[in-house]
């Protein structure tokens, strides 16, 4: 039985792409593409820097791994100000560069605030960063120590 020819032409009406949707799509890809480039770009750019500041957080964390392996009562020993570096921290060297590493009591202080400074041997505050008060970014990396 032959199909009327009143219902083909909404199949042929609406098979493939029409120009608007085809304008449409390059337009989009477009605007995508433009930031795309603009960020590869820019990360090819600065490349020599980004692999100095991985060596540094490399070194900085790596430094922070040795300090938290320590026994808790070492650190209680060590502990003083929150801003002071303490003994844990190590000079520039041929790899690494200055570190600075923070070891504090944590907790209520006497003037009421909890925090860095605190009286409480149960909490300790651990910090490390570039000792170099000049670099762009110190990297902090810092973390509470509990017996």
């Amino acid at each position: 039985m032959p199909v009327p020819m009143s219902y083909r032409p909404w199949r042929t009406r609406c098979a493939g792409l029409t120009l608007f949707e085809a304008v449409l799509a390059l337009l989009l890809l477009a605007v995508c593409l433009v930031p795309a480039t603009d960020a590869l770009r820019d990360a090819v750019a600065h490349a020599p820097g980004a692999d100095a500041a991985a060596r540094d957080l490399d070194c900085v964390s790596s430094k922070m791994e040795v300090v938290l392996a320590e026994p808790y009562q070492r650190l209680l020993d060590s502990a003083g100000n929150a801003g002071t570096p303490s003994s844990y921290s190590a000079p520039a060297g041929e790899e690494c560069p200055a570190i600075a590493v923070y070891v504090a009591r944590y907790g209520n202080s006497r003037s009421y605030k909890i925090g860095p400074g605190g009286d409480s041997d149960h909490l300790l505050y651990v910090g490390a960063e570039l000792a170099d008060p000049n670099a762009g970014n110190r990297l902090p990396l810092a973390t509470l120590v509990t017996r």
